[in-house]
């Protein structure tokens, strides 16, 4: 296990997650007080997915058949330097789905 404070994680954060991906957990200090760790990702230990696929296979939850994205014109898109007709695009999809 590795120790780093926050202005070197910060500073050599690529660094420190190369560390991850080889298995090594790294303990984060903020004035040599630990106050969290990084470790690499285990597809077991995701609870959330495991809740999920349990709650479904209960009938508990009923999965979407399809998600609904919202399309913005690609004129708009192109424009994406001006918020304001971003903004309103978006407001207008979003009036338009829940009619």
């Amino acid at each position: 296990m590795r120790a780093v404070g926050i202005k070197d994680l910060k500073n050599n954060l690529s660094s420190f997650l190369d560390f991850v991906r080889g298995g090594e957990t790294i303990l984060i200090l903020d004035r040599n007080q630990p106050i969290a760790e990084i470790k690499k990702f285990d597809q077991k230990s995701d609870l959330t997915k495991q809740y999920l696929e349990e709650a479904i296979a209960s009938n508990s939850i009923i999965p979407a058949k399809n998600q609904k994205g919202i399309n913005i014109p690609k004129s708009i898109l192109l424009k994406a330097g001006i918020k304001y007709r971003v903004s309103t695009a978006w407001r207008e999809a979003y009036r338009a789905d829940r009619d």
